[in-house]
């Protein structure tokens, strides 16, 4: 039977373990949306240039987000054309993005800093698009720099789903060890088998956290989200 003394420090371990179980989930949830948004295309062509179907397809298989976009009403150089579309579209440090001027026939590839591609990889990837641009096929030309990055990310057939279904399966094993640590924990106390607290209690301290410097360019809007990228033409 339960006392009277006992009801509030059920209560506390309730919440407690509500609160815990609440945490995990959500860390499950935030995981599983950052999964969800991995392989993601999105595609803006105004131009009407690209084969949608075929370079979503090939563009899934990053293991970061990509948009693309093409425009024909742009003015100015290669450099300019590379500052605008990380100003204009560069949104998250997770994000790749292709750009393509059909007028002029410049093109810029960017990606964010946490994305790891290296100036040389984004080149690499316009170098690949320049050799398959034939008789105006832009659509062979985007797939060919899309796999370009594929293989400098070291993409495989299936590793990106598996990769995928490990971090679910840690998560999702983390959640479990917190429930059955939180259930033994209630249990301990409502038995009287947890050692006392302290009547003092324990300070606590803080660690100030250094900001870590990247060499990202300066663009003036305020953003730290590039990481490199390459600007050319075909």
């Amino acid at each position: 039977m339960t006392t009277p003394h006992s009801l509030p420090l059920v209560r506390r371990l309730s919440l407690s373990m509500l609160a815990t179980i609440a945490a995990m989930c959500l860390m499950l949830t935030t995981t599983l949306g950052a999964l969800a948004d991995t392989g993601s295309v999105g595609i803006s062509d105004p131009v009407g240039v690209l084969n949608r179907n075929q370079v979503v397809s090939e563009g899934a298989k990053l293991p970061d987000p990509l948009n693309i976009y093409t425009t024909n009403t742009f003015s100015g150089s290669a450099a300019s054309f590379v500052q605008r579309t990380i100003a204009a579209h560069l949104t998250s440090k997770r994000l790749i993005v292709i750009a393509i001027d059909t007028a002029h026939r410049f093109l810029a590839i960017v990606n964010g800093s946490s994305v790891p591609l290296s100036k040389t990889q984004d080149s690499s990837a316009g170098t690949a698009f320049k050799n398959s641009f034939h008789n105006g096929d832009f659509t062979g030309a985007t797939i060919a720099a899309i796999k370009s990055l594929e293989s400098s990310l070291g993409v495989g057939s299936k590793g990106g789903f598996f990769s995928g279904l490990v971090i679910v399966i840690i998560v999702a094993g983390l959640v479990i060890l917190a429930i059955i640590s939180a259930i033994v924990g209630f249990f301990r106390r409502l038995l009287g088998l947890a050692p006392r607290s302290s009547s003092s209690p324990t300070p606590t301290y803080q660690e100030a956290q250094p900001q870590q410097a990247y060499n990202r360019g300066d663009y003036g809007d305020g953003r730290d989200n590039f990481g490199s990228g390459a600007a050319g033409d075909f």
